[in-house]
């Protein structure tokens, strides 16, 4: 026979989950006061109509008063031990089964009790979605064998004959074996359920734990892009303001003409500043959460010719093929490079002209920005490094397996930025999806 539950949690299987409504004392009170309530009417039901019509007659040992008093008192200690369910199941099962027996031991009035194993029923569900499958079945068929024996040698110590005998066992057997089974079957299903679910709920939570991860991880790539992009305008445009005001220092207090050249070069280079900070701000911004609008690509290559040329750059725009349905990727990065290479012109070859040529095939896109160069600010003058706009520009294109190149002009004069990018990689299913 198995052994009491000493240790209630070392074969639980919902401990956490289903016991925590049993756990709460009003909760369990309450259910236990519904359950002595209707199993007291029940028991009662029809001894009580049967005094309200006058025809009792009664011949047990017990007085009448007596068996209603014992009645009901062991539906109210059946009831109780539904209270050990939350922390010692197979105590209230116990309890339970005992009540029971021993009211039709000890009264002699198995006819009242019809109700009392289906409280027994109720223990053994809860005993069976709080432990395993086997120990449930194991005290389930512990319970109702016990059951089966003690009204066996009750009724046979009554000296009724053996056909009365044998009616009565097998109707009160199965009347306690069908709830009682019942009831551990419905308990085992459950358990199963709540398994599954709290399985469920750890994948969940676990896809939750990924998926923040994979977030923050973009979000810090986002951050060292905008920390780049905040660089690169401190490294340049800052820069290059600190280089002006220092010649503008170094001038003739005389000559205007010079100063006030300088002084719109200042100006020029604030606005580019102010533009480029503006931008990586409004990253910053989307990348907090904030509302942003798309990203945008060589579709908008025109406004950005417009908007130089409104501040005073002679820039010429040709594009050959069509640009609309470009993979979002490849756009994008190259609308990026004609935006830092016009950035960089501006600031190392003022006033010169500017030419801007993309062309996009069914195989690859190239972009070409050329800039004649100017007396101020020669080819061979400039800083030999990428600098990390153009850099980090040459790293994106570098991802789409195309090329990148920036110097100077085979001319001699002036200085080119080159990209081009193939398109094969995007054909077919697992081209990109514009946003």
């Amino acid at each position: 026979m198995p052994t009491t539950d000493d240790h209630p949690d070392r074969d639980a299987v919902d401990t956490a989950g289903f016991t925590r409504i049993l756990n709460r004392p009003r909760s369990m009170a309450t259910f236990v006061a519904i359950v002595f309530a209707v199993t007291v009417v029940q028991s009662l039901t029809d001894p009580m109509a049967a005094l309200l019509q006058g025809d009792v007659v009664w011949d047990y040992r017990f007085p009448l008063a007596a068996v209603i008093a014992a009645v009901v008192l062991g539906c109210a200690v059946q009831s109780a031990f539904l209270l050990l369910s939350p922390r010692f199941p197979v105590g209230a099962v116990l309890g339970t089964t005992g009540c029971y027996l021993g009211l039709i031991v000890g009264v002699e009035v198995p006819r009242w009790l019809g109700a009392l194993p289906l409280v027994v029923a109720v223990a053994v569900f809860f005993l069976a979605a709080q432990r395993r499958a086997a120990v449930a079945a194991v005290w389930t068929g512990v319970v109702i064998g016990a059951a089966v024996g003690i009204l066996s040698l009750w009724s046979s110590a009554t000296g009724a004959p053996l056909a009365v005998t044998s009616s009565f066992v097998l109707s009160s057997s199965l009347a306690f074996a069908a709830p009682v089974s019942g009831a551990a079957a419905l308990g085992v299903w459950w358990a199963r359920r709540m398994r599954s679910l709290r399985r469920a709920r750890d994948e969940l939570a676990a896809a939750e734990a990924r998926q923040e991860s994979e977030i923050e991880h973009a979000r810090t790539l986002e951050r060292a892009r905008i920390a780049q992009e905040l660089h690169d305008v401190a490294g340049q445009h800052l820069a290059g303001l600190l280089s002006l005001a220092d010649a503008a220092v170094d001038i003739d207090g005389q000559d205007a003409a010079q100063a006030t050249a300088l002084i719109g070069e200042m100006r020029a280079e604030g606005r580019f500043a102010s533009a480029s900070l503006y931008a990586a701000l409004r990253d910053l911004r989307a990348e907090n959460g904030s509302p942003v609008g798309p990203t945008r690509d060589l579709r908008a290559l025109d406004e950005l010719i417009e908007w130089w040329r409104a501040r005073g750059m002679d820039v010429s725009s040709h594009t050959h093929g069509e640009v609309d349905d470009l993979p979002a990727v490849v756009s994008a990065t190259a609308y990026r490079v004609v935006q830092e290479a016009l950035t960089n012109a501006c600031k190392h070859a003022a006033g010169a002209a500017v030419s801007v040529a993309v062309t996009a095939s069914e195989r690859d896109v190239r972009v070409d920005v050329v800039d004649a160069g100017s007396e101020r600010s020669p080819a061979g003058d400039r800083p030999t490094g990428l600098g990390w706009g153009l850099s980090g520009l040459a790293e994106r294109v570098d991802l789409l397996h195309g090329s990148f190149r920036a110097g100077p002009a085979e001319t001699g004069a002036g200085w080119v930025v080159v990209m081009e990018a193939p398109l094969a990689l995007y054909d077919g299913a697992d081209a990109p999806v514009r946003s």
